[in-house]
């Protein structure tokens, strides 16, 4: 048991991988419900328990003195999200000049509520033709891991209506800041 996986378990966590085949060298990982700070330390500790390396999109606004330097090296790449910069092609580029790659995106892009996720996770692993992994933060019942991969099928709306349907039942720490859209 590692350090990471021992500090997890002090505070009641479970890490969980139902990758049967394991986790492909090259994917985007999907990281919801993003309701609060925790939950990037609960998956940068999971990371450590299941041996994955990833790289992060945090907003660039994360990046200040002293912390700009630990979530570099933590993996952290800055992304401003008010501009039109090609963060997508050059995320794209980047798996492309990688032969190992996971990059970790919330598609909500915010920890308040919205009902509309963005579709930049889309794009990169269309354009990346990589998969997208289904991690996630069940605070209700302490477990985090990767749910399964899901190969993109149509266009954003459709895949992420039917990725969005993966996250009934969990919960974040804040679960009224996580919208899901009504079953159907």
């Amino acid at each position: 048991m590692n350090f990471a996986e021992k500090l997890l378990k002090l505070f009641g966590w479970t890490v969980i991988n139902h990758l049967v085949d394991g986790m492909p060298k090259k994917a985007v990982m999907i990281a919801a419900p993003h309701t609060s700070m925790s939950d990037f330390f609960i998956g940068y500790l999971a990371y450590k328990v299941l041996h994955i390396k990833a790289k992060y999109l945090i907003k660039k606004e994360a990046f200040f003195f002293p912390f700009a330097g630990l979530l570099k090296k933590l993996g952290g790449i800055p992304v401003d999200r008010y501009s039109k910069n090609s963060i997508v092609e050059d995320v794209i580029e980047l798996f492309n000049s990688q032969e190992d790659l996971i990059i970790t995106i919330t598609p909500e892009a915010t920890r308040s509520r919205v009902e509309t996720w963005k579709d930049g996770y889309h794009r990169i692993a269309k354009g990346a033709k990589v998969p997208v992994a289904i991690g996630y933060f069940d605070f209700k019942n302490k477990r985090c891991g990767i749910k399964q991969l899901y190969e993109l099928k149509g266009d954003a709306t459709f895949d992420t209506l039917q990725i969005m349907e993966l996250y009934r039942g969990i919960e974040g720490k804040h679960p009224e800041k996580f919208y899901l859209p009504p079953e159907k």
